[in-house]
């Protein structure tokens, strides 16, 4: 596929995507971690920061939550390329919070309550 460029679309300047960029450096993508309160450290590799977004999250579904905001940063970016939709908090936020209710149909019934009480806590 030839493109006319390999830069981010959710960053005003011309900063190359690459996929630490897009999912952790990126400022859009650092407001969708922050809404979370999960801090970035940027002189960290990649594994290291999600290892700290581990850390920091402390709960067992920890990883869906990194996956789903991973998926949220990921479909701002294409609402941009293929809709021209600009990347938007609000929306992402919602988008994150209703993909959050799929999945609490997935969880165990142990994690309920806990689950609950995480995405209650959201800002």
């Amino acid at each position: 596929m030839a493109l006319q460029d390999f830069n981010c679309v959710l960053c005003i300047g011309s900063i190359e995507e690459t996929t630490f960029h897009l999912f952790l450096s990126c400022p859009f993508a650092i407001q969708c971690w922050s809404w979370l309160q999960v801090q970035l450290d940027p002189s960290l590799d990649p594994f290291q920061v999600f290892e700290s977004f581990k850390a920091q999250i402390q709960t067992p579904f920890f990883m869906e939550i990194i996956i789903l905001m991973c998926w949220t940063i990921w479909k701002a970016r294409n609402d941009m390329i293929f809709r021209q939709i600009g990347p938007n908090l609000n929306a992402s936020k919602r988008f994150f919070k209703e993909e959050l209710q799929f999945l609490s149909l997935r969880l165990k019934r142990r994690h309920l309550p806990l689950f609950n009480l995480w995405i209650a806590s959201l800002p």
